[in-house]
């Protein structure tokens, strides 16, 4: 199956849930505070009812869970890649066996699965919002929370468009490699056999061609924004204002007692 077909990371389904109804800042805050609170989780009660909190977001969405982590085989190679690094370079704990001349401890082992996991329920979380948020309703949402800042002197409108053109771009960039990794497997190259390493190697030489390609789409892009008038700096008009509703205080009541939860495990 291609990688493109695969990706679901920025697309929006529209569905009639809660999670849909809320306004674009709601969730990007409570996503951001989830995301930061994951970061310091330890232990095993915490990653459960962390994980918890993410299955019921999903059924709560009317997502389908399988579609869910269909998108995230695009990435697998890379969280077998981490969870390798740190089984072999984590030291610490009994010693659970030996391959050859390397130790393979038990902190690594700890340490691999509490990583592993932690990247899969973040990535699921910011998939979630994605696909529950529309990509002009996320942008006004990042320019709405950065607002503040624009006493400062700090470009809000245009971070705001440029987190959203690389969501937008992500689709765009896999479908370029996919084509790119068929013109590497017609000169005989193979991305599925061999241990992980020679996988790892084999992706090398089409590094180079996908930067190529993103600097080109970037500067198309950049062309295109400014052919339909956009100037940076200039206020931008809002088809919908966003406005706070009673379910958005609710839902950031309840997950701020979430986090609260969360931090107490942690102590």
């Amino acid at each position: 199956m291609a990688l493109s077909n695969q990706l679901i990371f920025g697309q929006y389904i529209d569905r009639k849930s809660i999670i849909h109804e809320l306004d674009p800042r709601t969730k990007l805050l409570i996503v951001m505070s989830f995301m930061i609170t994951a970061l310091f989780l330890a232990s095993f009660v915490a990653y459960a009812v962390f994980t918890l909190i993410v299955v019921a977001s999903i059924i709560v969405s009317k997502i389908p869970a399988s579609y869910i982590v269909k998108g995230l085989k695009p990435v697998w190679l890379i969280i077998i890649a981490t969870s390798i690094f740190h089984i072999f370079l984590t030291q610490g704990g009994e010693v659970l066996f030996r391959i050859g001349t390397v130790f393979i401890y038990e902190e690594g082992v700890i340490k691999a699965i509490a990583i592993t996991v932690r990247i899969i329920l973040l990535l699921i979380i910011a998939t979630l919002l994605t696909l529950t948020t529309k990509l002009t309703d996320l942008t006004n949402a990042i320019e709405s929370l950065l607002s503040p800042f624009k006493k400062i002197g700090v470009p809000t409108q245009e971070i705001a468009m440029m987190m959203t053109f690389t969501i937008r771009f992500i689709p765009i960039l896999m479908q370029e490699t996919e084509k790119i990794m068929k013109a590497q497997r017609a000169r005989g190259v193979n991305f599925s056999s061999g241990n992980i390493f020679k996988r790892l190697l084999n992706f090398i030489p089409i590094i180079v061609p996908i930067l190529m390609m993103a600097f080109q789409k970037a500067e198309s892009a950049s062309l295109a924004i400014e052919a339909r008038g956009y100037r940076p700096g200039m206020r931008r008009t809002q088809l919908r204002r966003l406005a706070l509703q009673s379910i958005d205080y609710k839902a950031m009541v309840v997950a701020g007692l979430f986090v609260i939860v969360l931090i107490i495990l942690r102590m």
